[in-house]
């Protein structure tokens, strides 16, 4: 490339072409002028990364309420503990059978999940994965109390410090009721470590050398790690001005104030009333605005040294410039709006002239790959058709249970046999569907594929509108390549009538 057509030529041209003259007043108010944008974008910064670290913390939240209410719904847990409440007979058992369920099918699924607790309605502890927790009283405990007072799928969320851990963590408790009617049971806890709020809050890229997040309660008690005081978590106090306002009057703010060392910091509070927490992200004043120093010295030094730009040469090599961001302008617009046909001329010989080049390769590049992605949907939404239109056409009851025993898919023999819609089964138990006495025969064969991750021939009986039915089924368990073993799938023939004919 010739150096004398490059942008980088042309400004040097440019420089060498034009005299030095005193700016000083232009270049006082570019000062200050730069000196309120720097503030502006610190703050905005800021805020941008106190609501991303607010977005984090409630989706982690969601997962850990989400997690407690399904445990709380579990068939086998509810079950139980009713059977473990009323004192029916082989308690014992039961409680064994539970706390062996609980370990080994419920805390293994979340690596921050330490311990779990099924709590009477007495209050006293039935079952848990922690010994230490068997048998304990908390009838008087808030966790227990405010737990029992939610509604059913409602989570009761408290961090605190668990003794029996050593350790802070944060307790979710949801109540437990009973399948068979609306009777309370019991509550489940769930106690969760407070490291994985403190991954989030203390993840501090981009925060420099004095930038923290942490979260604080209704009661003005930091919850998470401090970055400048240890073990600070569940006991030191931040009564600064943004957690005031939030707790006095919902106000979230971004500013300039003391912080709880108080040491002026710029700041942004995100209330997070869902769980009654403030969260707060800070970096100290003196580091934020470190550049502002700076750009004074440069500033001055460039007033004093520069001059002005010849007009005439600046308005052409702006003039040109500004047609050809116009045409970039209009063709992101183009992008956006999803034509993709429009492509700019690439008749100069500087980087805009490759950069355009560059542009028009992408969007023929684009245009490609959103015909290919077109063609592949619709081969995987004929074959999604197709496949589910075998199953409907065959008089075989053919259905899919997760490892959880829950119906995920079953077919339209399922459908019209059952008198049922798979909206009305779908993520339902055998217990949901049919008599208790069949629905034991299921779940038992069901465990079976499960445990020998072997396929299964039997014989099983459903009830029909005239009568019980007998079916052979094969069972056979069901993996993909991520998850691996996934559920169990059935494929039934009713038989009766061949059963029938033979007697």
């Amino acid at each position: 490339m010739n150096p004398f057509l490059s942008i980088k030529g042309r400004l040097l041209t440019v420089i060498l072409c034009i005299s030095f003259i005193p700016i000083t007043v232009i270049t006082l108010v570019y000062y200050f002028n730069a000196r309120s944008s720097l503030k502006s974008q610190v703050l905005d910064q800021l805020k941008a990364v106190a609501e991303s670290k607010r977005l984090h913390v409630r989706t982690f939240m969601e997962i850990k309420k989400v997690q407690t209410v399904d445990f709380s719904s579990d068939g086998f847990i509810r079950n139980n503990l009713e059977a473990i409440i009323r004192g029916n007979t082989l308690t014992r058992r039961r409680t064994s059978n539970l706390n062996e369920y609980l370990s080994e099918k419920k805390l293994t699924t979340d690596r921050d999940l330490v311990a779990i607790a099924l709590v009477g309605r007495d209050g006293k502890v039935v079952s848990s994965t922690n010994e230490k927790l068997l048998g304990k009283d908390m009838s008087d405990q808030e966790v227990f109390i405010h737990g029992k007072s939610m509604k059913y799928g409602e989570t009761f969320i408290k961090p605190r410090y668990a003794s029996s851990f050593a350790a802070n963590c944060i307790l979710c408790a949801s109540p437990i009721i009973s399948q068979h009617s609306v009777e309370f049971l019991g509550v489940i806890i769930n106690v969760y470590h407070l490291t994985g709020l403190n991954e989030i809050t203390t993840n501090r890229v981009g925060m420099g050398e004095t930038g923290e997040v942490y979260l604080v309660n209704r009661d003005k008690i930091i919850i998470t790690d401090s970055r400048f005081i240890n073990r600070a978590s569940l006991h030191l106090v931040v009564n600064t001005e943004p957690t005031r306002k939030i707790v006095e009057s919902n106000e979230e703010m971004v500013g300039i104030y003391p912080d709880y060392r108080g040491i002026p910091v710029i700041g942004a509070s995100m209330d997070i009333p869902e769980y009654g927490w403030v969260l707060l992200a800070e970096i100290d004043e003196a580091e934020a605005f470190v550049s502002v120093k700076k750009l004074g010295i440069v500033a001055l030094i460039f007033g004093i040294v520069s001059a002005a730009v010849a007009i005439g040469v600046g308005t052409t090599f702006a003039i040109s410039l500004s047609r050809t961001i116009k045409d970039f302008t209009h063709l992101t617009k183009s992008f956006a709006s999803g034509a993709l046909d429009y492509r700019l001329m690439a008749n100069r010989k500087d980087e805009i002239g490759i950069l355009a080049s560059s542009f028009n390769t992408m969007a023929d590049k684009l245009a490609k790959e959103i015909t290919e992605h077109k063609r592949i949907a619709e081969v995987l939404r004929k074959n999604k058709e197709q496949s589910q239109a075998i199953l409907d056409n065959t008089t075989a009851v053919i259905y899919l249970k997760d490892t959880e025993y829950r119906y995920i898919l079953i077919n339209q023999q399922f459908e019209r046999l059952f008198h049922v819609t798979k909206e009305q089964v779908v993520g339902k138990t055998d217990y949901d569907l049919f008599p208790k006495e069949n629905a034991d025969a299921f779940r038992l064969n069901d465990r079976k594929v499960l445990d020998t991750r072997r396929s299964l021939v039997i014989d099983e009986v459903a009830p029909h509108d005239d009568g019980l039915h007998t079916y052979i089924s094969l069972k056979f368990p069901m993996y993909d390549s991520v998850d691996g073993l996934y559920g169990v799938c059935g494929i039934s023939t009713d038989i009766t009538e061949r059963l029938q004919k033979k007697m």
